[in-house]
Order: structure tokens, then C-alpha cells, then sequence
């Protein structure tokens, strides 16, 4: 069975917004993807660290908008650190 790589691009991947605001993107390919959607946030931190993420780390959108993927604006945490990062 191959080894999946981490996406370099998705611009040509179709999208969608989840109920809770953040957006998807097909790629059922993804280990972790649930009916071949994942979210776009944490591909962008896939591709920075060029690895697929721990079932522990989490993303904090900094501006809390959750459709701001930018890279500036995404902090790579714990689930106890994204808790207090929105208190």
C-alpha cells in the first residue's frame, strides 16, 4: 500500500464549507479525511511542516476566522493551549 504524501496544492480540489465554519477539502486520499473531506487549516500546517499532524496538536486560527487559512494566521497547539487561547 503506498504512503500518502502531504498536498503541496489543492487549488483545483473541490471545497466546502463545514457546518461549524471551517472549510474542506476533498481528498479522500487523506489518512485522516471523513467521507473524503479534511480540513483546509490543517493542510496548510501539513505542508509547512511537510507531515501529516499528531492526533494531539490542534490548530488556533489567531484572528478566530475560521476561513482565515493564511499561514500567519494559523498557531499550531495543544488541545489545552487552543482552550486557553479562547478564554
Amino acid at each position: 500500500m503506498p504512503s500518502y504524501k502531504v498536498l503541496k496544492s489543492w487549488v483545483k480540489r473541490d471545497s466546502m464549507i463545514s457546518k461549524e465554519g471551517y472549510i474542506l477539502i476533498k481528498i479522500p486520499e487523506h489518512p485522516k479525511s471523513f467521507r473524503g473531506w479534511y480540513y483546509e487549516h490543517r493542510l496548510v500546517i501539513e505542508k509547512k511542516l511537510d507531515r501529516i499532524l499528531e492526533v494531539w496538536e490542534t490548530i488556533h486560527h489567531i484572528n478566530e476566522n475560521k476561513t482565515d487559512n493564511r499561514i500567519e494566521n494559523l498557531f499550531l497547539c495543544t488541545r489545552e493551549q487552543h482552550n486557553k487561547a479562547h478564554k
